[in-house]
């Protein structure tokens, strides 16, 4: 990867935020995506260096062993041998997350959007949908630098919680106490994820030359699949375990 590359490259991406259509249009043209993903992972490993030691993990762990089943036959010793396993544990996650997560989500994304394209009666290549879902997705994947300043002002902080302290969704105008299937329906209505969708949008239309409204139905359909399973449920799975703790 010579210096030229890497600068077109630089300016490529500072293009689709700043010029999408113009920059969408050498995404698609040029088709690379190795030196984003790269800005990315640092990004994201920056974020997990300031973020990780200010996690209040034991606080979310003492919190979750108050609603084990078996938390009245636990000594003392038990709960802090279990706060301590958790913190090590939300550490070790905080940092193999930091360095693997940017990449696998492009993949995973790039995948289900080259999957629903072709059934959609398009014929995207593989490497171009890539590189389009790298770019695509640089407002979320660059969010984590806007959060490091509350973290930094706000520490402790709740893990759980994260997503909450920069006011771009609307989870963050919600109470406390609100709901786990509320908070996350909620945190989804995200003005980075919308702004990613806009652009997924655009690349893809681009790239396979269907229209921007076709375009706009599959990255929708794809993008509320996602909430559904990776937000909407997760939260629905807690909430009822809380109702049963309560209960029991």
């Amino acid at each position: 990867m010579s210096p030229t590359e890497l600068k077109d490259d630089g300016a490529t991406a500072v293009a689709v935020l700043t010029a999408p259509q113009r920059g969408l249009a050498l995404v698609v043209e040029r088709r690379r995506s190795l030196t984003v993903l790269l800005a990315a992972t640092a990004v994201s490993l920056l974020f997990a260096v300031v973020a990780a030691p200010r996690l209040d993990f034991d606080k979310a762990a003492a919190a979750q062993l108050e609603r084990a089943p078996n938390a009245a036959e636990m000594t003392p010793f038990q709960r802090e041998e279990a706060v301590v396993q958790a913190r090590k544990i939300g550490t070790v996650g905080v940092y193999a997350g930091s360095a693997f997560s940017p990449t696998l989500t492009v993949l995973v994304a790039a995948f289900f959007l080259w999957l629903a394209f072709k059934v959609a009666g398009t014929s995207p290549p593989f490497k171009g949908t890539l590189a389009v879902v790298a770019h695509g997705l640089l407002p979320v994947l660059l969010a984590p630098l806007l959060l490091l300043p509350a973290v930094v002002a706000k520490a402790p902080v709740d893990p759980m919680g994260l997503g909450r302290l920069l006011p771009s969704n609307l989870g963050a105008f919600l109470p406390d106490k609100a709901s786990p299937v509320l908070l996350a329906l909620a945190t989804s209505i995200d003005l980075f994820s919308i702004w990613a969708v806009v652009l997924l949008t655009l690349g893809m239309a681009s790239l396979t030359g269907a229209s921007k409204r076709r375009a706009a139905t599959v990255v929708g359909l794809l993008w509320l699949a996602q909430v559904c399973l990776l937000r909407i449920a997760p939260a629905a799975a807690l909430a009822a375990a809380r109702g049963m703790g309560g209960g029991a």
